[in-house]
């Protein structure tokens, strides 16, 4: 073939190529090997010393968190939103970060970047927003003190998720004191709307693709049961609102006979779109549910059982639905989609007694969505649904909607969390290859293409969204050298 395509002269040619000896030590596919051995040889060592670092800096590390804590950030009703976004980029500029916060038709949006040493680039994510306090009644301590109580710090956003942005910078500032340099460049993206839905975020990304442009993300997420969790994406959300209205007002009881109750026809037809057996009735729900790769059937068939006797005992369940074993629920958890009412309004619900028809009933859906389901075709899906089957007078309104979104568990991101979690915690981290909830990771995943990894510090008894709200300090120090061992990994992957 070379002697058709080249002549004689480029068949010679290409033999001596393919022929072609290298010197001793110089190919570049050897060099290259020997390179990533010396730079895993040299990084065991270098990583030791980062770790010492943010031992010794413990007492810093959480005097920085308290700091942050302390500055209220209530993105609910907007209190200290600007002084937060100040304090987040003066706090990124101390850790070395080239950082700037940028106005928003919300609050404003903080990002930072520092060159590193790898060719590859880590975009980490985190928020600066928080939960309001209430009730301030239940706090063993005032939410905003971030006082130390047996070793934890006590305050709002202690874990959720402030404590993930300290553990973060600690690990930069180790680096950039033992080593001068982190072994990849890094990005950082610290919003502050994620606790009211991220309205300005998806309209930066759009505006700002090259300023964060990366190979992978490190999205916020948490510990659990002393193993770093990896979720590699998101459930998306259609939350609808169903109104049913009969009449202008709510009549006297005794007019039950001849006048229609909304709260009977509203409960009809949300008894038409769900069966005992927990199976949506809505007509197309499923159509769009993709199948499973090989890889995320083996990580859930890989995934712990789930303890539902435990469950029972903490939250007095009746049962679990539809009795399923342990072994069963991860699956049906991470890959199903769901069909929930989250709220019911109709009629009188205060104390005593007032006997009405209802005139007016409403209940709040919220659909937690799997790849490739979308909302809007969700709520025409009900519409439709409600249309066939004679409700044609109850009105749908999507109130809130988010995609679903999920990452390669083959990515070079994964597999630097996975290493990171065996050299920072010596443990194997677990694989989540879907997170339960709805988060903005779709707007990353989706819209700049990097696949992503939610980990970070924190329990599920740091009581997120709740009174005392609280991060152990160990687990807070844990979290920085396992935050330094992924960029490690990821600088030599």
């Amino acid at each position: 073939m070379a002697d058709s395509i080249y002549g004689n002269d480029g068949a010679s040619y290409l033999h001596g190529l393919i022929n072609y000896k290298f010197p001793a030590g110089t190919h570049p596919v050897q060099s290259q090997r020997r390179a990533k051995e010396s730079f895993a040889m040299n990084a065991a060592g270098d990583l030791d010393a980062v770790f010492r670092h943010i031992d010794d800096h413990a007492d810093e590390i959480v005097s920085d968190l308290q700091e942050l804590c302390r500055q209220p950030s209530v993105s609910t009703v907007h209190t200290g939103i600007e002084e937060m976004a100040v304090l987040v980029r003066r706090r990124l500029e101390r850790a070395g970060l080239e950082a700037e916060a940028h106005p928003t038709e919300g609050h404003p949006i903080v990002t930072g970047r520092l060159a590193g040493a790898g060719a590859k680039t880590l975009l980490f994510y985190n928020h600066y927003d928080v939960q309001p306090p209430e009730p301030i009644g239940e706090w063993a301590s005032p939410p905003f003190e971030a006082r130390i109580v047996d070793g934890h710090v006590i305050a709002r956003g202690a874990t959720d998720n402030k404590g993930n942005i300290m553990s973060r910078l600690a690990a930069f500032e180790a680096f950039l004191a033992v080593r001068g340099e982190l072994p990849c460049s890094i990005k950082y993206i610290i919003e502050g709307e994620e606790e009211i839905g991220s309205t300005s975020l998806l309209p930066f990304i759009e505006a700002n693709k090259d300023l964060l442009a990366a190979d992978g993300c490190i999205w916020e997420d948490t510990f659990r049961e002393d193993v770093p969790v990896l979720s590699l994406g998101n459930k998306g959300l259609c939350y609808l609102e169903l109104t049913c209205r009969t009449a202008n007002v709510d009549f006297h009881s005794s007019q039950a006979q001849i006048y229609e109750n909304a709260a009977w026809r509203l409960t009809w037809a949300l008894a038409s779109m769900k069966g005992a057996d927990e199976k949506v009735l809505v007509e197309g729900f499923y159509d769009d549910v993709a199948p499973l790769t090989e890889k995320e059937e083996e990580l859930v068939r890989r995934m712990k059982p789930y303890d539902t006797e435990a469950r029972k005992k903490k939250f007095e369940l009746r049962r679990i639905a539809l009795d399923l074993s342990d072994e069963e629920l991860p699956r049906r958890h991470l890959t199903n989609p769901s069909f929930n009412i989250a709220g019911l309004d109709a009629g009188y619900t205060g104390e005593g007694v007032k006997t009405i028809v209802s005139g007016r009933a409403r209940a709040k859906l919220d659909c937690r969505l799997v790849v490739d389901q979308d909302p809007e075709k969700i709520r025409g899906c009900v519409r439709r649904h409600l249309d066939q089957h004679g409700f044609e007078d109850i009105e749908v309104e999507l109130l809130f909607q988010s995609l679903p979104a999920k990452s390669d568990p083959e990515s070079d991101v994964v597999k630097a969390c996975q290493a990171a979690s065996r050299r920072a915690c010596g443990e194997e981290a677990v694989i989540n290859p879907f997170g339960t909830g709805s988060t903005p990771t779709w707007m990353i995943i989706r819209h700049l293409g990097i696949p992503l990894v939610g980990t970070g510090v924190g329990f599920i008894t740091a009581r997120t969204h709740s009174a005392n709200e609280n991060l152990k300090i160990d687990h807070l120090i844990e979290g920085a050298k396992y935050m330094a061992a992924i960029c490690e990994a990821f600088g030599g992957s």
